[in-house]
């Protein structure tokens, strides 16, 4: 190859790079913007969602399950597809992801692990990819979360791999469902409303360390919860993330660039040999 073919090769695979790192856009270092309300702060992040307070139009339930599946997947999504290669049979899929979870993740207070602009916060949700980026199975890192945090993790999991998931809402805690009416071994099979099926949703309960899937806890066993469809479900209706939230780049434009840089090697290879 010529000295020009190189130039040309290493130009084209450096604007490849470029895209691929500004497409990719599930996970980045997410900033959070201060909004202060009666001597209360609120933290929002880059999709708009107060990470602070769990209910309102911008509150983290079940906004922020929205920030890691779609357009926005990353680690955790593609943890839920490893999980479904390698796991044909969905019930022993469905096991191995809660135990996946619950081994590396511990229940941890915010108050007593989450420190935002210099001070601890009283209440807190990391979305699924920073709690998948938060612990390595290489190094033996947990992450540590509380029950929302989890329960988004165990969500986008789930979602990669294969299952309809819901959020549940219920009072001083957060869980979540998955589909699976074949499951054998849970303690109560939940009916949705608007679903269009019968009773076969099950709990996953990731909090505690040796919760089996299917274990609904005691004090939700009456219901009075709310459960938020995530995914593609038909019956839900999931925000769209803001323009921030990502950032793409045509490939129309990615050629105009490609040529451009090989025009200005060009004529600085020419000017050279003169």
């Amino acid at each position: 190859m010529t000295r020009v073919q190189y130039l040309f090769l290493f130009s084209f695979l450096c604007i490849l790079v470029i895209a691929q790192s500004r497409t990719v856009s599930g996970f980045r270092g997410s900033t959070f913007t201060p909004e202060y309300e009666q001597g209360y702060t609120h933290w929002i992040d880059n999709w708009g969602i107060d990470r602070t307070y769990y209910g309102g139009s911008n509150g983290y339930l079940p906004n922020l399950a929205t920030e890691t599946l779609g357009i926005n997947k990353e680690l955790a999504y593609s943890i839920g597809q490893r999980f479904q290669s390698n796991y044909q049979i969905e019930t022993e899929r469905a096991v191995a992801i809660l135990k996946y979870v619950q081994k590396w993740t511990e229940y941890g207070y915010d108050s007593e692990n989450v420190i935002i602009g210099g001070e601890y916060q009283e209440e807190w949700a990391w979305n699924a990819d920073e709690m998948a980026h938060n612990f390595s199975e290489t190094t033996g890192m947990i992450a540590v979360g509380d029950c929302e945090d989890m329960a988004f993790l165990c969500g986008t999991i789930f979602v990669g791999a294969g299952f309809d998931s819901v959020i549940v809402d219920a009072t001083d805690h957060v869980a979540m469902l998955i589909w699976l009416p074949e499951f054998s071994n849970a303690n109560s099979y939940w009916d949705l409303p608007n679903d269009g099926r019968d009773a076969g949703w099950i709990w996953v309960e990731a909090t505690g360390g040796s919760n089996p899937l299917g274990w609904t806890p005691p004090d939700y066993q009456s219901g009075g919860w709310t459960a938020y469809p995530i995914g593609d479900l038909e019956f839900a209706v999931a925000p769209e993330p803001t323009e921030s939230a990502t950032t793409s780049i045509d490939l129309e434009v990615l050629m105009v660039i490609a040529v451009a840089v090989i025009s200005i090697i060009g004529a600085l290879i020419k000017a050279r040999g003169r």
